[in-house]
């Protein structure tokens, strides 16, 4: 009883200061606040930038009130380098609020904002409770599941990226694949892939080759190649062996399996994926930065700047 009090009122409130502190120390952190609320201040201040109808690429991002300023640059620069001939769809988390969304309509004139009730309808009839209950669970334990269940009932080509990234040049392959409709994702560069299970036991339970090192930071391929039932069954045997369901990490799993099944192929290091604070290795040809793990701090106190 003791111990149980002791994580929920002091190890369980205290964690996110204490994962910052041990990652970034107390200047690094100091300076990741401050970077953040810049950035947050830019982002309201950006000129407007109008989408073509004559688009290019579809892109989709899941956002909320804790990560908004961040999709609103990622998308920013996409626009920008593109020149807006690119369709975006901004799938609510459900936090958002309406100044939010009104500054994104400002910001991106002709971008589509999509609610969670907004998709009730189509997911009733596409996904039915009582056929996909692990899926149907799974989108309603977490906002994060939308990521893999609402931004893919379009049944239409789309890049799904992740908030935290930087578009810097345009993205020739994402077009040409876009219009060819072959599928990619990004891989990262460390050596170890990151799923809620071996690999191994992946495959030899679906029977399929898994890509390596699949990062769900950009995943481009056909939401209409996807076999729901298949899916379904993936998130039946997670659910009944994972103990602890980690969202982002299940969701980069499923779309994993999902990726490699279409025999997706990985973009160019030049879709590139940060790791650290200092050091990093970048390059002025970069066409996009994903920003993880101590590359935050890159992110919120330096790169955000080059956008404006």
């Amino acid at each position: 009883m003791v111990g149980k009090l002791i994580y929920k009122y002091f190890f369980r409130p205290t964690l996110p200061i204490r994962y910052h502190l041990k990652h970034f120390g107390l200047m690094g952190w100091i300076s990741l606040v401050q970077g953040e609320k810049q950035m947050k201040k830019a982002a309201l201040d950006l000129a407007p930038i109008t989408l073509s109808n004559d688009h290019q690429l579809e892109c989709s991002y899941l956002t909320g009130e804790k990560y908004w300023y961040q999709t609103i640059f990622c998308a920013y620069s996409l626009a920008k380098v593109m020149q807006g001939r690119v369709r975006i769809n901004i799938y609510s988390d459900g936090s958002l609020s309406p100044e939010q969304i009104n500054l994104f309509n400002s910001i991106l004139k002709g971008v589509a904002i999509i609610s969670p009730d907004a998709m009730l309808n189509e997911l009733d009839d596409k996904l039915p409770l009582q056929k996909y209950p692990s899926l149907r669970h799974l989108r309603e334990s977490s906002p994060f599941f939308r990521k893999l269940v609402d931004m893919r009932l379009n049944n239409r080509y789309l890049v799904q990226l992740d908030s935290d990234m930087l578009f810097f040049n345009y993205p020739a392959e994402l077009v040409e694949a876009y219009n060819t409709g072959n599928c990619y994702f990004m891989q990262d560069k460390i050596e170890a892939s990151y799923y809620v299970l071996p690999e191994k036991q992946i495959e030899e339970q679906f029977g399929l080759q898994m890509e390596r090192k699949i990062n769900s930071g950009i995943l481009a391929y056909n939401s209409a190649a996807i076999d729901w039932d298949f899916v379904e069954t993936v998130c039946t045997y997670f659910l009944e062996r994972v103990p602890v369901i980690h969202p982002p990490l299940l969701e980069q799993t499923i779309n994993a399996i999902i990726v490699s099944r279409l025999n997706a192929a990985p973009l160019n290091q030049l879709y590139n994926i940060l790791y650290n604070n200092k050091h990093n290795t970048i390059s002025p040809d970069d066409v996009v930065r994903h920003y993880i793990f101590k590359a935050r701090e890159f992110y919120l106190t330096k790169e955000w700047k080059q956008v404006l």
